[in-house]
């Protein structure tokens, strides 16, 4: 495998990002320039994290050894993969731009079949959202412990964890006070077609357990393909996460 660390100017966000990025590492014996276009995993990040965290807590560069697949590692700080209210886009950058820019020096394909996305927490919320929102472009998303953000969610899980009333102010300044419905995964569910395949993972001593729970209670309902993983002895934790990524690396094609 290779690991390249890209740095670009990034038109959307207004400033320079990078993103990591694993591909395969091919030596031919002689150049004959049948290389086809790579799948391709968007591997998205949580909330107190940035693109370094899975290399850093992850074997996720040696879990790809011996697959034909592009993993894209990139950042949005702490926005939730949302266009916000203080005027980042970092949805716009994370769907638009940035698959623009890769395609530029990769041989990524762009076939609905070989598009897929997959996070932790914040970063769950965006593989949901990436999927639903642009069903068209990918066949399958992951979200391990995801927060599957919904109008009730922002408000409890606002109140639950304000710090002075910074957090809750923080998902004000992403979010709006209006709350919009292409933000909101039940609703994303519910108008998504053709259905991605879904996987859905949570530990059941996190406190985003009911909330998953739901979520997959309410795509099974209106008949999506999802697999579900509720196992008891983990919480918030990359020792889950870990092995999670391994599992959704396996169902890919």
């Amino acid at each position: 495998m290779a690991l390249m660390r890209l740095n670009f100017f990034s038109e959307i966000l207004g400033k320079n990002t990078y993103v990591n990025i694993i591909l395969p590492q091919k030596i031919e014996s002689k150049n004959t320039n049948t290389q086809k276009p790579y799948p391709v995993l968007y591997l998205l990040h949580g909330l107190s994290d940035d693109q370094d965290a899975w290399l850093r807590k992850t074997s996720i560069e040696r879990y790809c050894e011996g697959r034909n697949l592009v993993v894209v590692m990139p950042s949005t700080d702490r926005g939730f993969y949302t266009d916000t209210t203080y005027g980042i886009k970092h949805y716009t950058y994370i769907s638009e731009e940035l698959p623009k820019i890769l395609e530029q020096y990769l041989p990524l394909s762009t076939r609905r079949e070989d598009n897929y996305t997959a996070g932790l927490s914040m970063g769950g919320y965006g593989a949901l959202k990436l999927a639903l929102r642009d069903p068209e472009r990918f066949s399958f998303a992951a979200s391990f412990s995801g927060a599957p953000m919904s109008r009730e969610m922002i408000k409890r899980w606002g109140e639950a964890h304000d710090l002075n009333g910074r957090f809750a102010g923080e998902l004000r300044a992403v979010f709006g006070t209006e709350f919009k419905p292409e933000d909101d995964i039940f609703r994303l569910l519910s108008k998504a077609s053709p259905k991605p395949k879904l996987f859905v993972c949570c530990g059941m001593k996190d406190e985003l357990h009911a909330a998953n729970t739901a979520l997959c209670e309410t795509a099974a309902s209106l008949g999506y393909n999802i697999t579900q993983r509720f196992d008891e002895q983990y919480d918030h934790e990359w020792a889950y996460w870990d092995l999670m990524i391994q599992e959704v690396l396996n169902m890919l094609p």
